[in-house]
């Protein structure tokens, strides 16, 4: 039987019939994208759990932590727009800007070239 791992310790399984096994939510499935979906659904909610108890541990240790989905519940859009656009200003274009450079002397480094 063929294993198609999707992430973490989570797999999707052909089963019998044409139908799918979603392992770790042990689901099973008319077609692979809804086991997939399956999956993804159970990935996010255990990162949320983990989430749950790093941000409890902070708070014993007497630091004020939040998730970034609570601190966004009380923004206006106005501040949610102006912290989208600092945050890609501060973190993300940087990220991007490396990655092209990287890209850049790579390409220079080994005459590869780009596919338009």
């Amino acid at each position: 039987m063929k294993i198609t791992h999707v992430g973490h310790k989570y797999a999707v399984l052909p089963h019998d019939g044409g139908k799918y096994l979603a392992i770790k939510v042990l689901s099973e499935h008319e077609n692979l994208d809804d086991a997939i979906r399956t999956v993804l659904d159970a990935m996010k909610k255990e990162s949320e759990e983990i989430m749950k108890r790093e941000i409890e541990k902070l708070r014993e240790r007497g630091i004020k932590a939040v998730s970034f989905k609570e601190a966004m519940e009380d923004v206006t859009p106005g501040q949610k727009q102006r912290f989208i656009a600092e945050r890609n200003r501060k973190i993300i274009d940087p990220l991007l800007n490396l990655n092209i450079e990287m890209l850049e002397r790579k390409e220079k480094r080994f005459s590869i070239k780009r596919i338009k």
